[in-house]
């Protein structure tokens, strides 16, 4: 399976990282309360292992967010939650006392705007410190299971860079992943900004 060595996983750790930084700020003036987002776990995987290898058995129901992104490389990025984590997270943008019946209806339009935010501040600290552009959809959100996750039914040549982050709003750490489904050829060219970059700063 196509690999990144170390260096360049520290780098896209970093640059990611960026993103989140930046999405959390967002997600804290959105809220009016500090938001906190891990630094990712960055991983590649296969689609048909990203359930049964790093997802776990929390995940079930599943509320998913995504975007599709052109650039130098193609990628549809989804961000995706347990769906108890979904509304625990809208809960706390809302009001902590709304039922589970009032806050799922205003889960799709909650989830499509925080899945717009992280997902778009990934993808923007890429362009800015590769100096390219990206241009991205619209936000999507649908429901799911682990039984039935879209990325199961994948073929060809298709490869999931998984990043694992924890967000913590009001005390809450709320487990979640954000995917980037990749081709070959895109994860190809992925890799050669990431050595652009390196060689930029100096650590190549």
């Amino acid at each position: 399976m196509f690999q990144l060595n170390e260096l360049q996983y520290d780098a896209l750790r970093e640059l990611f990282n960026l993103g989140v930084g930046r999405a959390a700020r967002s997600l804290s003036l959105m809220v009016q309360d500090e938001v906190e987002l891990s630094t990712p776990v960055v991983t590649l995987v296969k689609p048909a292992d990203v359930v049964t290898t790093l997802l776990g058995s929390e995940f079930r129901q599943l509320s998913l967010v995504t975007i599709d992104f052109a650039g130098p490389f193609d990628a549809q990025a989804i961000l995706l939650f347990p769906e108890r984590n979904a509304l625990a997270i809208i809960s706390q943008m809302l009001d902590p006392d709304m039922s589970p019946e009032e806050l799922s209806e205003f889960e799709q339009e909650a989830m499509c705007e925080i899945g717009n935010i992280i997902l778009n501040a990934c993808i923007s600290a890429l362009a800015d410190e590769f100096g390219v552009e990206f241009q991205g959809g619209l936000p999507m959100h649908y429901f799911s299971d682990t039984d039935s996750l879209p990325l199961l039914d994948l073929e060809g040549d298709r490869i999931v860079l998984l990043l694992q982050i924890h967000l913590t709003m009001r005390q809450e750490r709320i487990q979640g992943h954000l995917i980037f489904l990749l081709s070959v050829s895109s994860l190809s060219v992925l890799r050669e900004c990431v050595d652009a970059y390196l060689t930029r700063v100096g650590l190549a």
